[in-house]
């Protein structure tokens, strides 16, 4: 299965994500602002071992941001971008900043699962999550937040293999569905059938597991297509895929933690019994 996963070269990112970049900050930040430039640190990452697959950037409402906004960079190591079908997911980086004061120099971890090409960013709480703030900025705090990001990822491979022995029952299956609602959707005014979150796309995704149900259930938010039903006006119509920059990284973040939740009580309750 060739996934035709290969390194991005800096002329690539231009053409996706121009404001990574830019020469300059915004005009109006101020004297205390240290500029990251984000493309100049593109080589930290290499020399690193981690090399760029993805990237994008923000929407801009007002032009003057246009070239500063928000942008996310997704790094994978050298070794297994020279084995890309060797393993079912792969812990990459990665990297959110922006030229305008929307956000820190952050680099976060993130599960790559091949089979639905889903990134699952994982929550600062439960591995690390290093944000360096333009003030005070040194490449040298770049390559620390490297190291120290990369220190975790065996955490996570355990983790992950734990949330594949999990075998959830069909109400629990209908109970971490609607959690995920929760999370997305104000459901006082809109109705979605867990049902509709658990649908099979992948063989893969066959058995019960803790690993396979989450990643069913994010998938369907994240890629949208979900049928639905606003209370108020009592029209059905279908979910709108999550796009942004922001709200991509924070329903990742929140519904790994209600699936860390989840591990914990099955785990507590094996060990109970």
């Amino acid at each position: 299965m060739s996934k035709n996963i290969r390194p991005l070269s800096n002329e690539e990112l231009l053409k996706v994500a121009p404001s990574i970049f830019s020469e300059n900050p915004i005009e109006t930040v101020s004297d205390k602002y240290a500029f990251v430039a984000t493309h100049k640190l593109l080589d930290t990452f290499r020399d690193s071992g981690y090399y760029p697959i993805m990237a994008s950037e923000s929407k801009v409402r007002d032009e003057d941001n246009q070239g500063y906004q928000k942008h996310i960079i997704q790094f994978r190591s050298l070794e297994n971008l020279l084995r890309p079908n060797a393993k079912a997911e792969y812990e990459d980086i990665v990297l959110t900043n922006s030229h305008n004061r929307t956000s820190s120099f952050i680099v976060d971890l993130a599960i790559f699962r091949l089979v639905c090409s889903n990134m699952l960013v994982i929550p600062s709480k439960s591995f690390v999550h290093t944000s360096i703030v333009h003030v005070g900025f040194t490449e040298e705090k770049v390559k620390n937040a490297i190291t120290e990001v990369t220190s975790y990822m065996p955490k996570i491979k355990e983790q992950v293999a734990n949330f594949k022995t999990i075998q959830l029952t069909p109400s629990e299956e209908q109970m971490l569905a609607n959690a995920a609602i929760d999370i997305r959707f104000d459901t006082n005014t809109h109705y979605i059938k867990a049902d509709e979150l658990l649908k099979e796309n992948h063989q893969e995704d066959e058995l019960p597991t803790l690993w396979n149900v989450y990643n069913r259930i994010q998938e369907a938010m994240i890629r949208g297509g979900v049928k639905m039903k606003n209370l108020v006006t009592n029209k059905t119509f279908t979910s709108k895929a999550i796009n942004g920059i922001d709200a991509t990284i924070k329903f990742n973040k929140e519904l790994f933690e209600v699936v860390e939740k989840v591990a914990l009580l099955k785990s507590n309750y094996k060990l109970v019994a």
